[in-house]
Parts: structure tokens; sequence; C-alpha cells
């Protein structure tokens, strides 16, 4: 007989007791786990409420006050558990009672092992995919969140490089025009110089500003270039040695890859710098037949995996779930963790097709 691989937790409700031991032993021998049963809706909704089940097998007519159908719209509604309903009567009343409840199944006694076993592994599906739509609804919520909160952090910075720097230029700029007026000939001269120095500053200011925003080297020359050139910038800005590898050479691919490489290889390497205490780096972009693949380690203090899914499960880690959403963009793996020797590896792997060396 084949069993689920992972059994699903059953909680039996049925106010008679032979009945409800004689299910509870179908369950065990159909593979699943029947965690519990009792008779009545109030004894019902205390124990799930204590230690929700995967699903709860109720029958309609109960003994005490209130009925199955009537525990089971509370239970779908406040608990969140599918329910089957188990009923020895078909009436058309009870039947449109029930159908308010949105059950996952109603199975009528007597009934065969097949017929059960049928509307449970039904049940369970449905219940698994509405689980998954939901999760899916929640990441995408939260990648909409995420996706607005990087906007307005880019805007902030973008403003701030835009005030206190290339505004700062503007007004010397403007201050010395209004000053030259009043110079007389001796000066002029090295006046000017001083007013093309801080015209040149201002464009490398501007310039240095676009290449944050995208590097043109990208669009121009590719991959490959694009992540000398950021090596090349981190080498001046902190204490790691970064070293690149790669067999890329001058390959195009398409924009999309190549734009997701290089931000997810940008990410990693923020990550490292503000959290590895590393002194080296290690940049290794590998191009196979069927697949380009970078890898960016360190030789840190690694990652601590428990506290970086829990803030990703809660949208607090953007940085690491907009690695994710670029490899998920690009129908690319993505692995975020460690290596056996236990320092942070970021491993990001593209299938390629044949038409995928060109643009």
């Amino acid at each position: 007989m084949n069993h689920p691989a992972v059994k699903a937790r059953i909680f039996v409700v049925e106010d008679e007791m032979i009945v409800a031991r004689d299910i509870r032993l179908q369950l065990a021998e159909m593979g699943y786990a029947p965690v519990g049963h009792c008779g009545s809706a109030e004894e019902a909704l205390e124990s799930l409420r204590t230690a929700p089940p995967d699903l709860v097998l109720m029958d309609v007519h109960l003994r005490g006050p209130m009925d199955g159908i009537e525990a089971a719209q509370i239970i779908r509604t406040e608990l969140k558990i599918p329910v089957v309903f188990l009923t020895a009567f078909a009436a058309d009343d009870v039947l449109e009672r029930a159908k308010l409840t949105e059950p996952y199944g109603y199975i009528l006694k007597p009934f065969s092992e097949r017929e059960l076993r049928t509307v449970l592994e039904m049940a369970l599906y449905k219940s698994n995919a509405e689980r998954t739509m939901g999760e899916d609804a929640r990441q995408l919520k939260l990648m909409a969140q995420r996706v607005i909160e990087v906007q307005e952090s880019e805007r902030r910075k973008l403003a701030l490089e835009l005030h206190d720097e290339l505004g700062q230029s503007l007004t010397a700029i403007k201050i010395n025009l209004q000053t030259r007026k009043s110079l007389d000939a001796s000066r002029l001269e090295s006046f000017d110089q001083k007013t093309v120095a801080i015209i040149d500053d201002a464009i490398e200011k501007v310039r240095n500003l676009a290449l944050s925003l995208r590097p043109g080297l990208l669009d121009d020359l590719g991959l490959l270039a694009a992540l000398e050139w950021m090596v090349e910038q981190q080498a001046d800005t902190g204490d790691i040695v970064f070293a690149l590898k790669s067999n890329l050479g001058t390959e195009r691919l398409p924009t999309v890859i190549e734009t997701s490489f290089f931000r997810v290889a940008q990410e990693a390497i923020t990550n490292i710098q503000r959290h590895s205490r590393a002194d080296h780096a290690y940049i290794e972009l590998t191009r196979s037949d069927s697949a380009l693949t970078l890898a960016v380690s360190d030789n840190g203090v690694g990652y601590d995996v428990q506290v970086v899914q829990k803030k990703q499960s809660v949208g607090q880690s953007m940085g690491l779930a907009g690695m994710r959403e670029r490899a998920l963009l690009i129908g690319a793996t993505i692995d975020i963790g460690n290596r056996e020797d236990g320092r942070a590896r970021v491993l990001l792997s593209c299938p390629l097709t044949p038409a995928a060396g060109s643009i």
C-alpha cells in the first residue's frame, strides 16, 4: 500500500466512540497520523486551538448544543483548518448548511477505505495549494513593499548626493562668477583656474553618480568589464582585498542576465563590506556550455543562516531578498549561506540556452 510521504495529522470529531476508533485505525493504516478524537464540538474547538492538525474529519450530528456544521464554521474562519464532513444523512437542508462553511469534502456513511482516501487526498491537496497561494500572495506583498522602500532609499541617497556634493560645487561656481566682476586683470587667470577646477570636480561627481546608478561599462562592454570596474572601485574604498577570476571574456549575454548578475555581485560585495569582518573577498564568474555561475565569498565570519531566514520571512532583509528576486527573474538558482568551512558564500547559477550567448 502506498502511504503518504509526509504523514498528515488528522483530528476526528465523532460522537460514536466505536466509529471514531474505527476511523482512526483506518487513517493509521492508510499512512496518516490520527492525532486525537472527541465527541462534541466544544471539546473539538478546545483541542484544535491548542494543537491544530492538518485536517479535521467532522461528523455533522454531534452531542451537545453545537452541531458539526456550526463548529466547522468556527474552525474554517478562526482557525483556518480544512474540514471534511462525515454524515449518515444526505438531506438537502443539511447539505446547504454545510456548503456555507466551505468544506474541503463530504463523505456519506458507510464509506469504503478507497472513498475516504480519495476525499482526504483531494482535501489535503486543495489545502496545500491554498496555503501556497497565500504564501505567494504574502511574498508578493512583501516584494512590493521592498520595491517601494528601495526606491525611496535610492531617492534619498540621490537627493543627498545632489544637495551635498553637486549643490555645493554649483554654489561655489555661482559665487566665483559673481566675485569675478570685481577682480582686477592680474588676478583673473588664477581665479579662473580655480573655477575650472571646481567645474571639473562637479563633472566628476556627476559621472560617479551616474555610474553608481548604472555603470555604462555594463551596457557598452558587458558583465565582466563591469565587474572589473566595480572591483577597482572597491579597492580604493576599504581594507578588503578583492580578487576576480573569470573565463567569460568579452562574450555578451542577454541584458537581463548581465544586469541580474551584476546587481547580485554588487549586493554580495556590499554585505561583505558591512558584515563579514573579512580582509579578502573572492569573485568567480564561470561560463560553461550550459550555465553561467557567479560565486562571491570571503574569509570573514560567515552568515547566521537562521537569523537571515527569519529576517527574510518578515521582509526585513531587503538586500538578500532582492538577490533572490533577481535570480527568480532570470530563472536562476541562488544559494545564500556558508561554505563547509563556515565562511559566507553567495552562489548564483543561471542555465543558458544555445542562443543565450547573443543579445
